[in-house]
């Protein structure tokens, strides 16, 4: 009787998945470092702003990150706030060399994107700005916070509930949910501020 040899199949060796690049500063982005300049020469020191102290903030993932959509202001300044997660707090910080504080970061945003200089200070920003109510909020509009009428953090409006911020020393430029135990008591208003 003749027997018939079967050959066990060949189990293929699975692939590694590839690292994921680390994202650094953007080279082209001098002249924001232009308009950080102009600021400081004409204001001298960095003075005048409390920093907000978040309790508890959710960290996400750079996955949450879209791509940009064409010709959408928002998205442009999404898609780019997000290519600085990770990035260093740092008190009077508008640069990603040196790192960021929650209004320099907003600050240094716009003239990296738009090569637009906007005020560089929370109360500011929200004057200059127009307001909107929390269910109208789009990508790229600015989130306040505060206490008893006084703006002590900003962030830009990420979608789902959620904004990109450099947060308190310590901790990175992170993505955070609104509702997080430290802002959702603090959320005082939000402004669209389009460049111009």
């Amino acid at each position: 009787m003749a027997q018939t040899q079967v050959k066990p199949p060949q189990v293929k060796a699975a692939a590694k998945a590839k690292p994921k690049p680390v994202v650094k500063a953007d080279p082209s982005d001098t002249s924001s470092d232009q308009l950080n300049v102009r600021w400081q020469q004409e204001n001298g020191a960095y003075a005048g702003f409390t920093q907000a102290t978040p309790s508890v903030a959710a960290i996400v993932p750079a996955s949450y990150a879209t791509a940009a959509v064409a010709n959408d202001w928002g998205d442009r300044l999404v898609s780019r706030a997000m290519n600085y997660l990770g990035t260093p707090y740092r008190y009077g910080g508008t640069s990603p060399k040196t790192g960021f504080d929650c209004s320099g970061f907003v600050y240094y945003l716009y003239g990296a994107v738009f090569g637009q200089r906007i005020p560089r200070m929370p109360h500011e920003m929200a004057r200059e700005g127009q307001i909107i109510a929390r269910s109208d909020l789009r990508r790229g509009d600015l989130v306040l916070f505060g206490s008893r009428g006084t703006y002590t953090h900003v962030g830009i409006y990420a979608g789902n509930d959620q904004f990109v911020h450099a947060t308190r020393r310590g901790s990175p430029v992170m993505v955070t949910h609104m509702e997080s135990n430290y802002f959702e008591h603090r959320f005082m208003t939000a402004v669209r501020l389009p460049p111009q």
